[in-house]
Protein backbone atom coordinates (compact mmCIF):
# COMPACT_ATOMS: atom_id res chain seq x y z
CA UNK A 1 0.00 0.00 0.00
CA UNK A 2 1.20 3.28 -0.81
CA UNK A 3 1.40 5.99 1.92
CA UNK A 4 0.01 9.29 0.96
CA UNK A 5 0.82 12.81 2.74
CA UNK A 6 -2.85 13.03 4.01
CA UNK A 7 -4.07 9.22 3.96
CA UNK A 8 -7.49 8.40 4.41
CA UNK A 9 -8.14 5.79 7.08
CA UNK A 10 -10.88 4.43 8.91
CA UNK A 11 -12.23 5.34 12.59
CA UNK A 12 -12.21 1.84 13.10
CA UNK A 13 -8.38 1.59 12.35
CA UNK A 14 -7.39 4.30 14.72
CA UNK A 15 -9.86 2.92 17.55
CA UNK A 16 -8.09 -0.49 17.24
CA UNK A 17 -4.62 1.00 17.38
CA UNK A 18 -5.84 3.20 20.97
CA UNK A 19 -7.25 0.08 21.93
CA UNK A 20 -3.92 -2.12 21.18
CA UNK A 21 -1.91 0.35 23.20
CA UNK A 22 -4.23 0.23 26.53
CA UNK A 23 -4.85 4.06 25.96
CA UNK A 24 -8.21 5.12 28.06
CA UNK A 25 -11.45 5.91 26.41
CA UNK A 26 -13.92 8.50 27.11
CA UNK A 27 -16.61 9.29 24.69
CA UNK A 28 -18.16 12.73 24.73
CA UNK A 29 -18.54 15.06 21.68
CA UNK A 30 -15.30 13.34 20.38
CA UNK A 31 -13.38 10.03 21.57
CA UNK A 32 -10.31 11.50 24.25
CA UNK A 33 -7.84 8.69 24.00
CA UNK A 34 -5.52 8.92 27.08
CA UNK A 35 -1.62 7.04 27.02
CA UNK A 36 -1.21 6.39 31.16
CA UNK A 37 2.51 4.61 32.06
CA UNK A 38 3.66 4.10 35.26
CA UNK A 39 0.37 5.97 36.48
CA UNK A 40 0.69 9.14 34.78
CA UNK A 41 -1.13 10.53 31.60
CA UNK A 42 2.03 10.51 28.99
CA UNK A 43 -0.02 12.39 26.19
CA UNK A 44 -3.52 12.31 25.07
CA UNK A 45 -5.36 12.52 21.31
CA UNK A 46 -8.70 13.13 19.87
CA UNK A 47 -10.38 11.81 17.46
CA UNK A 48 -14.23 10.77 15.99
CA UNK A 49 -16.67 8.73 17.83
CA UNK A 50 -18.77 8.25 14.47
CA UNK A 51 -18.02 5.15 11.74
CA UNK A 52 -16.31 5.88 8.42
CA UNK A 53 -13.32 7.74 7.25
CA UNK A 54 -10.77 10.21 8.91
CA UNK A 55 -10.08 12.94 6.27
CA UNK A 56 -7.79 15.38 5.61
CA UNK A 57 -5.20 16.04 7.91
CA UNK A 58 -6.80 13.94 10.91
CA UNK A 59 -4.46 10.85 10.27
CA UNK A 60 -1.36 13.40 10.74
CA UNK A 61 -2.59 15.60 13.38
CA UNK A 62 -3.29 11.89 15.52
CA UNK A 63 0.27 10.90 14.33
CA UNK A 64 1.62 13.64 16.11
CA UNK A 65 -0.16 13.84 19.39
CA UNK A 66 0.84 9.82 19.53
CA UNK A 67 4.53 11.23 18.88
CA UNK A 68 5.29 9.03 15.85
CA UNK A 69 6.51 9.34 13.09
CA UNK A 70 5.41 8.28 9.37
CA UNK A 71 6.43 5.10 9.61
CA UNK A 72 5.94 4.13 13.28
CA UNK A 73 2.22 5.17 12.74
CA UNK A 74 1.85 2.83 9.83
CA UNK A 75 3.53 0.14 11.77
CA UNK A 76 1.20 0.91 14.65
CA UNK A 77 -2.38 0.84 12.40
CA UNK A 78 -1.19 -2.37 11.03
CA UNK A 79 0.05 -4.40 13.90
CA UNK A 80 3.46 -4.84 13.69
CA UNK A 81 4.07 -2.20 16.46
CA UNK A 82 2.77 -3.15 19.87
CA UNK A 83 2.76 -1.71 23.40
CA UNK A 84 6.80 -2.28 24.15
CA UNK A 85 7.78 -0.74 20.62
CA UNK A 86 5.52 2.04 21.73
CA UNK A 87 6.93 2.79 24.55
CA UNK A 88 10.50 2.47 23.76
CA UNK A 89 9.96 4.91 21.04
CA UNK A 90 8.52 7.33 24.04
CA UNK A 91 11.58 6.27 25.65
CA UNK A 92 13.74 7.32 22.97
CA UNK A 93 11.91 10.52 22.41
CA UNK A 94 12.21 11.67 26.41
CA UNK A 95 8.56 11.51 27.03
CA UNK A 96 9.41 8.60 29.43
CA UNK A 97 12.29 8.17 31.81
CA UNK A 98 14.86 5.33 30.76
CA UNK A 99 14.51 1.97 32.55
Amino acid sequence: MLWRKNPVMKVQEVLRAFSKLGMEIREGRHTLAFFRCEGRVILWTKGPHKRGELKGKLPDLIRQQLKLNEAQFRELTACPLELAGYIQVLREKGLLPPI
